[in-house]
């Protein structure tokens, strides 16, 4: 017995996760190896000044906001260079990821599961220590200054060099994990993410050498400006993003009135036109089929002049329901005109979209119209058309039309 879909793509996310999970457990693993090989720091700051800094890591952390076009943007490197330029490489990395360790647990409230939460924290905490490790190393193997208390052309390239050789390992880390779920990897590297990620690694680069220069009014004047900067950006950027998804709301709306019948809700003559036109196309690259029925309720006038407009427009209503109930999830049922409908069965040849239609006449047939009213009886007659090579959306309603003119001229409630 072979297993359902369901049950295949639990399976297939299983085994993403395990993978995903071995990965970031490995990166989280090498972190703490890296630490203690590290371990003691040539610098050795106040237990005040470390938590001062780490609040303040943690606070770029947690300010980051997702940017419509470019993804999540965060403010993480003004903290991180600030850390590495004025307390060293090893109090950079572990404050760094502490402040994801905390920081990605985050997602439990937004609904992620617990073991995906897992995954991110060890992570995000795991890729943010080994940065920070990795980059410390280049800069002091290059000859840079910690703490940093000035600079020159050359300092300033190891800076920024630095920040490079940071970002690097970071587009890796997250290459592999977004390749290691099962997605497209390439769109992990946004030039424009590395750009904000840079320039916000050179603020941080100004702020330690304000505050190594023992300044520490300029500094906190400083710091309190650039954290004000990052606040409003971040609700700037919450703002925006309301203010995009609303306009996305509102036009996704105005697109399906446009494309709905305003009596049935189904497609309109519109709609219907445009789907046969993508299944022309797409059966001209495939190779595949496709059929459309017009079908048409008998009598209807007599139905409108019996029992009024307004039962008609009720009569319609439920026929439309009745047609979508007893079609395929991608057959498109719509309202071609006054009663006429049209169905389009992709991939059903002629003699299955006949079956089809067969079973729809049936239906309506034997439905109960009694809670419209009690003397209605309702039939349809309806007009099948196969496309063929080379055939037009107009040749292919005509011959839909002429299949039901065929159907009413012969006696009504029938299939031709």
């Amino acid at each position: 017995m072979k297993p359902s879909n369901r049950e295949h793509q639990r399976h297939v996310m299983g085994s993403e996760w395990l993978k995903v999970f071995v990965y970031a457990s490995a990166l989280f693993a090498m972190a703490l190896a890296a630490l203690w090989h590290q371990f003691p720091p040539a610098i050795t700051p106040t237990p005040t000044v470390l938590a001062g800094f780490f609040v303040y890591t943690l606070f770029t952390v947690a300010a980051g906001y997702r940017h419509p076009y470019f993804g999540y943007i965060s403010m993480d490197r003004v903290g991180q260079l600030l850390c590495l330029l004025t307390l060293g490489g090893f109090h950079a990395a572990w404050i760094s990821g502490l402040s994801y360790f905390l920081f990605s647990w985050r997602r439990l409230r937004g609904g992620m599961p617990l073991r995906n939460t897992i995954n991110a924290v060890l992570f995000n905490s795991g890729t943010m220590t080994l940065m920070l490790i990795l980059g410390s190393a280049w800069y002091e193997w290059a000859g840079g200054e910690t703490p940093l208390t000035s600079i020159s052309l050359y300092s300033f390239w190891l800076v920024f060099s630095t920040l490079l050789v940071m970002q690097v390992f970071n587009e890796l880390a997250m290459y592999l994990l977004v390749y290691l779920r099962g997605g497209n990897a390439r769109n992990t590297i946004v030039l424009q993410t590395t750009a904000v990620e840079i320039g916000n690694g050179l603020v941080g680069m100004t702020l330690a050498l304000v505050y190594n220069r023992q300044d520490i009014a300029l500094f906190l004047l400083v710091l309190i400006v650039i954290s004000i900067g990052i606040l409003v950006m971040k609700q700037y950027a919450s703002i925006r993003l309301h203010l995009e998804a609303l306009v996305k709301e509102r036009t996704h709306a105005l697109e399906n009135q446009a494309q709905r019948d305003s009596l049935t809700g189904i497609s309109n003559r519109r709609h219907v036109n445009a789907f046969i036109s993508e299944q022309i196309e797409h059966s001209r690259q495939t190779g595949t089929g496709f059929s459309v029925v017009l079908l048409d309720v008998d009598h209807f006038k007599a139905i409108n002049d019996q029992y009024l407009h307004a039962c008609g427009d009720k009569v319609l209503q439920q026929l439309a329901d009745i047609l979508k109930e007893h079609c395929r999830s991608g057959d498109l049922v719509g309202r071609y005109g006054g009663e006429e409908f049209l169905i389009c069965f992709p991939r059903l040849n002629l003699e299955e979209a006949r079956l089809a239609a067969e079973k729809l006449r049936l239906v309506v047939e034997e439905h109960n119209w009694a809670n419209i009213n009690p003397g209605i009886r309702l039939t349809i007659s309806l007009g099948v058309a196969q496309w063929e090579p080379g055939m037009q959306l107009d040749e292919l309603v005509k011959v839909a039309d002429g299949k039901l003119y065929e159907a009413k001229s012969t006696g009504r409630n029938r299939v031709c």
